[in-house]
């Protein structure tokens, strides 16, 4: 990304439409081009995220478009070439742990003869690669325990070495997905009637990734839509038509949350009216129900007065004066008392001066004064007087001692006394009768307070009256609190006034229905604030389902299905049929009657068909041409098709040249050369015309290349396949067929022919058979090459055009009869190794004495013959 910023790239018109697009797809567009993959479901995910935080305008910072020329840059920058295939394992006849290496060139022969396992492994990348061509992967069929279908896999991305380990559960490879593989299968493909072009122009691949990641991210946001569930539930059938379920059916996600609120307020004032309404609606004896009204409103009253009362005589301030009065009269009663004790401190008896004692001695002043001695003030003590009590006649004594009492009686201390004892006797009246339990339960059920609360309220005031009538401090008595008692007194007449009102206006013309109307909107709205919460919660639904709505407008995908369309007619449509038409005349395919066509499919894909040239008959190209014909004509439709990529990936072709004829062959060889001077080009056959044509024409450009002192353009590497018995995809480790004969005999003799001796050691005879056939096979090569290098000096050479005399032609005067016996005698004794023969007389081993004599004698013929001068 660095390096794009710093280049400074100039948007073009691609850059541009794509910066115009949803800023969460430019964000997915840089991670596509950053990753190299599409993401994985938990970065879809994310991606949804950022879609729904588009639409809300929250967490803008988590944004980060693609920049101008970034996917030009990416596209450019891709290199793919395969290494090798190791740890093979549970694929055909393959054996275990077989390897196959690709070499560090653009140009692969794997060479092998029919059974060598060169179809294994091409079906094996078929399966790598994701080729739309692949086929069934079956383990060896004729062993058991087969082990699980494997294989390690060496490759260079973008010139980095890579290793991975692949499994048949485990598909195709991402990053092997762009190396296209032709064979007989996608060969038939391509003559089918309709196919679709396999590999596009990077930005339209780009493009056709971007739609997968808005289906998906449309996928996931739809699945949170569905996952938003209603949850409040519906308004009941009678409130249908009120005020609240017509504004129920307004709830948008616009509504504000302070309309939710009013809408939702419900107070004590509307529940009373509610209740008053219904009541009156259901009253019937509209007159009897005013008149209880007013009997219920005087019952009230007088409870009210008699909670007054008890308020006023147990208040605060009526306690605090008993409660001083008392300890008043106390003080004022003590201090009489001591006084008392002092004026008959001789007095025989006790107790003068005390309460009781007073008492009596009021009694006879009344007595005395109203009966005994009217008129006369207490005590008499005249002359004849007697005592009112023990009716004596008083003496002197006695006379003195009452006089003295009186002056007791009536001082300033006893005075103050009896003054202040009145006091608290007329306070102490005043302490209310508390009502009996019953009768007080009774008046709180009538204003709705509860049994319970009711002997709780009655045990306080109990209490409280019991310690005013003792309590020595006003804080000892415990506070009181009827304000509960108030407020039931407050809502009782209110009620009662309310439910007045209603049935007094119930009597008036039309009052009814408009009560109706009213309590019908009550209790709408008594219904929304016992559902608020769930009406919240589904405004919070309705408000996500609409964000994630408009999310899902930007995963549209007609913008990039309409960009891939205009695309698809300037990069893939036009140059398709013109490739095709370039690839079918290069293959020598000019005078083929066959065309391409091209037909939309929608969202940006293509399908391609062909057709006959000049005829309008329906019948399909394969129909008329000759399989060597289809054969090229496929070939053309496919390198066309790979071609479109902007990228140098791999090829690999399976027997490309069958059924054709040298002519085809040929411009094919040629052009899978040409292929191969730009990217990696990987060849499997068992043709060796073909080897030898590829060699023959790499071996020209690099000769020109040495011609004019520049590096040659393409390198070829062979490997060579052999089948062991039950195993194939076995390497040869010595390529007979591309090493110089006299190396390729040392090879034989020197390690082929040793590990053969052993085996005849070993009497392995299974083993021993199958190495000797496929020595004796090699052996059958090397005289080949030794004809056509040694001997000839490779003025001409099998499966060549063309004859090079050039310095060359003068060493064939140093043939001898000698040396065409010896090539006739071992070629004809040898040749049932290269060709087939017939099952009743199949091919015999050659004896291993003999071979090692015959190997033995050709390397002595090749020291001499080098030596050999010209006569």
């Amino acid at each position: 990304m660095e390096s794009c910023e710093k280049t400074n790239v100039s948007p073009d018109s691609f850059d541009s439409w794509l910066n115009s697009r949803p800023l969460w797809l430019q964000t997915a567009a840089k991670r596509l081009v950053e990753t190299k993959r599409f993401p994985t479901a938990e970065e879809i995910q994310l991606l949804s995220e950022l879609c729904i935080n588009e639409v809300s305008d929250v967490n803008k910072d988590d944004f980060d478009p693609i920049k101008p020329g970034m996917l030009q840059q990416a596209a450019n920058s891709q290199s793919l070439r395969l290494s090798s295939i190791n740890e093979v394992r549970g694929i055909n006849a393959i054996k275990n742990d077989a390897t196959l290496n690709f070499g560090a060139k653009n140009l692969t022969v794997i060479y092998g003869s029919n059974g060598s396992g060169k179809s294994g492994y091409s079906r094996l990348l078929k399966e790598i690669c994701g080729s739309r061509a692949k086929e069934t992967l079956y383990q060896n069929i004729f062993q058991t325990n087969n082990p699980s279908t494997h294989a390690k896999i060496n490759f260079k991305h973008n010139e980095l070495d890579k290793e991975l380990i692949w499994n048949i559960d485990s598909g195709p490879v991402q990053l092997l997905r762009n190396i296209h593989v032709f064979d007989s299968k996608a060969a038939l493909i391509y003559m089918g009637e309709k196919n679709e072009a396999t590999y596009e122009p990077s930005r339209m691949r780009f493009i056709s990734s971007l739609i997968k990641v808005c289906d998906d991210v449309s996928s996931c946001i739809s699945e949170r839509q569905r996952a938003l569930f209603k949850v409040m539930p519906n308004i009941p059938n009678e409130l249908s038509e009120s005020p609240a379920a017509k504004w129920l059916t307004t709830l948008t996600p616009k509504t504000k949350r302070t309309i939710i609120d009013t809408e939702c307020l419900y107070t004590s004032d509307l529940d009373i009216e509610r209740i008053n309404g219904e009541a009156a609606l259901a009253e019937k004896d509209i007159l009897g129900r005013l008149k209880s009204i007013a009997r219920d409103r005087a019952i009230i009253t007088q409870i009210k007065t008699r909670i007054e009362n008890i308020r006023t005589k147990l208040s605060d301030t009526a306690l605090v004066q008993l409660v001083s009065s008392r300890n008043d009269a106390f003080e004022k009663r003590k201090t009489a008392s001591e006084d008392a004790k002092k004026v008959f401190s001789n007095i025989s008896l006790d107790g003068i001066g005390e309460k009781t004692w007073r008492e009596l001695w009021e009694h006879a002043r009344k007595y005395s004064e109203s009966l005994a001695y009217k008129n006369i003030r207490f005590p008499n003590t005249e002359h004849d007087s007697l005592c009112v009590l023990c009716q004596q006649e008083l003496s002197p004594i006695a006379k003195q001692r009452l006089q003295n009492f009186e002056s007791f009686i009536i001082g300033k201390l006893e005075k103050s006394a009896k003054q202040a004892e009145l006091k608290y006797s007329e306070l102490f009246k005043l302490l209310p009768l508390l009502p009996h339990i019953d009768d007080w339960i009774a008046d709180m059920n009538f204003i709705k307070i509860e049994e319970k609360e009711s002997r709780k309220l009655h045990a306080a005031l109990t209490l409280r009256k019991l310690l005013a009538e003792s309590a020595l401090l006003h804080s000892d008595i415990p506070k009181l609190d009827l304000s509960g008692v108030d407020s039931c007194l407050v809502k009782a007449i209110e009620k009662l006034n309310a439910e007045e009102k209603t049935l007094t206006e119930l009597q008036l013309n039309d009052q009814r229905k408009i009560l109706e109307s009213r309590v019908l909107k009550l209790k709408g709205i008594q219904w929304l604030n016992q559902n608020k919460e769930s009406i919240i919660k589904e405004h919070q639904r309705l408000t996500s389902y609409s964000i994630l709505t408009k999310a899902l407008t930007l995963t549209r995908t007609n913008p990039l299905t309409s960009k891939k369309n205009d695309l698809s007619v300037q990069e893939l449509n036009a140059g398709y049929l013109e490739r095709f038409s370039k690839e079918l005349k290069e293959l020598g395919g000019s005078r083929l009657p066959v065309k391409a066509e091209s037909t939309t499919k929608g969202k940006g894909k293509i399908v391609f068909g062909l057709a006959l040239n000049g005829s309008d008959n329906l019948i399909p190209v394969n129909g008329i041409l000759s399989e060597g014909e289809s054969r090229i004509v496929a070939l053309s439709a496919f390198l066309a098709d790979m071609t479109g990529l902007n990228q140098s990936s791999p090829f690999i072709f399976d027997d490309p040249i069958s059924s054709l004829d040298q002519d085809f062959e040929e411009k094919v060889v040629s052009r899978l050369i040409a292929l191969s001077l730009d990217r990696q080009v990987i060849i499997f056959t068992h043709r060796l015309s073909l080897l030898t044509q590829i060699e023959s024409g790499v071996k020209k450009l690099q000769e020109q290349a040495k011609l004019e002192k520049t590096n040659p353009p393409v390198e070829l590497h062979i490997e060579t396949l052999r089948r062991l018995g039950a195993n194939s995809g076995l390497t040869v480790p010595m390529n007979i067929r591309n090493s110089k004969p006299k190396a390729a005999l040392n090879q034989l003799q020197n390690e082929s022919l040793k590990r053969l001796r052993k085996l005849y050691e070993q009497s392995d005879v299974e083993d021993y058979d199958h190495l000797s056939k496929s020595i004796c096979s090699d052996f059958r090569i090397v005289m080949e090459r030794c004809v056509e290098s040694i001997l000839l000096n490779d003025v001409l050479q099998r499966f060549r055009r063309d004859i090079q005399t050039k310095n060359r032609i003068g060493s064939l005067a140093k043939i001898q009869t000698e040396d065409c016996l010896l090539f006739d005698d071992l070629i004809t004794r040898y040749s049932v190794f290269e060709h087939s023969q017939s099952e009743e007389l199949p091919a015999q081993p050659v004896e291993l004495d003999e071979l090692e004599v015959d190997v033995q004698n050709l390397l002595t013929w090749l020291e001499k013959f080098e030596k050999r001068a010209v006569s």
